[in-house]
């Protein structure tokens, strides 16, 4: 399905102003680079594309002669045109994203990748003068399917793809054989951290899951007053699933209690830790066995992430077998963010931790200054300008789809000539933590670890939920130390 981000109207304008400013979580305060490429807020307001209804100003003077005949478009300009909107060759930008699947559906991704295309054409003069066009290709959770999408992006030529979130990595070998950069917002699998030509901007299970391990058995002693040696340890059972688990939560808890080699500086710390992992299976609609088998290990704290439905299904579950947040203190990923269904949740949600991204789009603006303010109140603005819906805003891919978008046009700004993919792929290997990202840890895809050569943003922060919205506890945290010096561990 192509979509042509070319086109503007007062009407997507008029949706913005019902649709209003979305209230969203507290958040940390990042200036960014005064040196870093230009912001979006930057440049909208050094070319606005207001629109006016006067009439142009009439003159006697005759029009300029030219040779070309009347009836003839002008010629298209690579140059943002003074309105800032984009005119040159469109920058095709192929998007894989699971929709309609019980398996995994992240609608609210494409909806976010969709308006930020919008916006970035009609107000920031597109990709180096290029507007956007986006080819989605919607896919259900399966290997073939997979493969699928990344056959038919990859013959119809687009410059580049963004995977929203794959289950398999089966598809890069296809993508590097037409030499298209991937970027990844939300990267799960081994092949999101270790493949060549790939950019996991998106901090993804590598950083979420590093950093449970490292709250739950370090610092959240310093909210909850109690020391973590027993852990209970759900998981999604689905092939990223296994290999979250096992890679990035069974390993570093193995790393702190001496059994997993690691160059860690936490190896071996606290040899009394143990836990217990529990497959829970995606679009179950009783959970009340893996909740039982959670709570009978009698776990000082409980590490969850899955998509949002199945986090709120299991919370259901164990709430209703006596759990609470009081008594068995739980840390959910940002993948689980979903307000509408915390406040449902009650009083069973109020004291819940989350992993979130460091300098978060869904933050409140209130307290925000510098590029984390800006970046925020161009989201809250911009997406449901350009026909992004309230209830996909509030949700974490939908925030990863718009910040995606965001992160190409501010990495393509640094690019010196003319804006190609392979130009982009170079922009993002050059980033050393100076770059910002929007929505996320400065990009630092140069600084990679070893094995995990695709990782291009990994710090994440704590928040806590009060029953309205997440209140920042720790600005800025990262696990990556807990897994340095390991063998990867897939399943």
């Amino acid at each position: 399905m192509k979509h042509s981000s070319r086109r503007t109207s007062r009407a997507l304008v008029a949706l913005g102003c019902v649709f209003g400013l979305v209230a969203a979580s507290c958040g940390s305060d990042d200036d960014g680079d005064s040196s870093a490429p230009e912001t979006a807020a930057e440049q909208a307001e050094e070319s606005p594309a207001e629109e006016t209804d006067e009439p142009a100003e009439e003159t006697d003077a005759p029009a300029e002669e030219t040779d070309a005949p009347a009836d003839e478009p002008a010629d298209e300009t690579d140059e943002p045109s003074p309105s800032g909107e984009a005119t040159g060759e469109p920058f095709r930008i192929g998007v894989q994203n699971p929709e309609g699947d019980p398996n995994g559906s992240f609608p609210e991704a494409s909806a976010g990748i969709l308006a930020a295309a919008e916006y970035v054409n009609a107000e920031l003069g597109g990709l180096g003068g290029r507007p956007i066009e986006i080819e989605l290709c919607k896919s259900v959770i399966s290997p073939d399917d997979s493969q699928r999408c990344a056959n038919e992006l990859s013959a119809s030529g687009v410059d580049l793809v963004i995977s929203t979130i794959n289950f398999f990595g089966n598809f890069y070998e296809i993508y590097q054989g037409s030499n298209i950069p991937v970027v990844v917002t939300t990267p799960v699998t081994i092949a999101d951290f270790t493949t060549e030509g790939a950019f996991a901007i998106g901090s993804g299970c590598l950083g979420a899951h590093t950093a449970l391990v490292e709250f739950v058995t370090n610092q959240i002693n310093d909210f909850e007053g109690i020391t973590v040696e027993r852990v209970g340890v759900p998981w999604a059972d689905t092939p990223p699933g296994v290999v979250c688990y096992n890679d990035l939560e069974a390993k570093p808890l193995d790393v702190i209690n001496g059994t997993e080699p690691g160059d860690s500086a936490r190896f071996g710390e606290q040899p009394d830790l143990t836990y217990i992992g529990v497959p829970v299976a995606p679009a179950s609609p009783d959970l009340t066995p893996q909740a039982t088998e959670v709570l009978s290990f009698d776990p000082d704290a409980i590490i969850f992430s899955a998509q949002g439905a199945d986090c709120w299904n299991l919370v259901d579950a164990l709430g209703r077998i006596g759990w609470t947040p009081e008594e068995t203190p739980m840390v959910m990923s940002n993948s689980c963010t979903d307000f509408d269904a915390m406040r449902a949740a009650g009083d069973l949600a109020v004291g819940l931790y989350m992993i979130g991204n460091v300098g978060s789009i869904l933050a409140n603006p209130e307290g925000l200054t510098g590029d984390h303010l800006a970046n925020v109140e161009t989201y809250n603005e911009k997406a449901p300008q350009y026909g992004m819906a309230p209830e996909d805003m509030t949700k974490g891919f939908g925030a990863a789809g718009f910040a995606a978008i965001m992160n190409i046009w501010q990495v393509a700004n640094a690019v010196d000539g003319d804006v190609t993919g392979d130009a982009i792929a170079e922009a993002f290997k050059a980033t050393d933590g100076s770059t910002p990202n929007f929505g996320g840890a400065p990009l630092n895809c140069a600084g990679a670890p070893e094995p995990y050569v695709a990782v291009c943003a990994a710090e994440q922060s704590i928040e806590r939920w009060d029953g309205e919205q997440l209140e920042t506890v720790v600005p800025s945290i990262s696990g990556v130390d807990l897994v340095a010096g390991t063998e990867l561990r897939p399943g």
